[in-house]
């Protein structure tokens, strides 16, 4: 769910270069890939196995001249990786704060989860060398670390662009939120319309559903 609804939020310009960080096996560059043809993405992965599926992946649907997977530690990136400072930098990154929560048995899982290898400092850290001054970074993260997003951006010169709130139900309250960041740069700091995923009769909302049409 989230990789669709993140990847739906993003509306990048013709020739636009795009960072997907933490891609995994590259869902979110494969979206934006079929949906955009003039735009060049580069999908980051810390861990090999699933950088060699998301090569796979690109490979199969024939996208490997405008879609590069880089396994790499973001933390060690630099601009000449990526043939300049890019445009947009879109992630679903760990989410878990350090020190916090079961840790997963399951290593894959466990770094992808958990600030592990990535807290939100360094993220931001790794985000502001890459991105253009004025680009954007967007992210989908739990609802209730708002605060930790909004004091780690503006410590790093990042300011708010807009959030929007996703709810399962109208009912319910939101677990997940969006943000768009823009570096060096002021935002309108606007709260965009919630996002609600079902209907009161459990059904998918056409919001939600038109997400996973081309």
């Amino acid at each position: 769910m989230d990789p669709v609804i993140l990847a739906s939020h993003i509306s990048p310009f013709n020739g636009c270069k795009i960072i997907d960080i933490g891609c995994g096996c590259g869902i979110i560059s494969l979206i934006l890939g079929f949906r955009y043809r003039d735009v060049q993405i580069f999908g980051v992965e810390i861990q090999a196995q699933l950088a060699e599926i998301a090569i796979k992946n690109i490979n199969k649907n024939k996208m490997s001249d405008r879609i590069r997977i880089v396994n790499k530690d973001i933390r060690t990136i630099r601009s000449s990786h990526t043939q300049g400072h890019v445009d947009f930098i879109i992630s679903n990154p760990p989410y878990i704060k350090k020190g916090s929560g079961r840790l997963n048995p399951d290593t894959q899982k466990a770094l992808a989860r958990h600030e592990i290898k990535l807290d939100l400092t360094q993220f931001f850290s790794s985000t502001y060398k890459l991105l253009k001054s004025g680009g954007k970074v967007l992210l989908i993260f739990p609802a209730d670390r708002l605060s930790d997003l909004i004091l780690v951006m503006n410590s790093l010169n990042f300011h708010l662009d807009w959030v929007r709130f996703v709810h399962t139900k109208k009912k319910n309250k939101a677990k997940l939120l969006l943000i768009s960041a823009i570096k060096n740069d002021h935002g309108s700091g606007a709260v965009l319309p919630p996002l609600y995923i079902y209907d009161s009769d459990n059904n998918p909302t056409n919001e939600y559903t038109a997400m996973f049409k081309p």
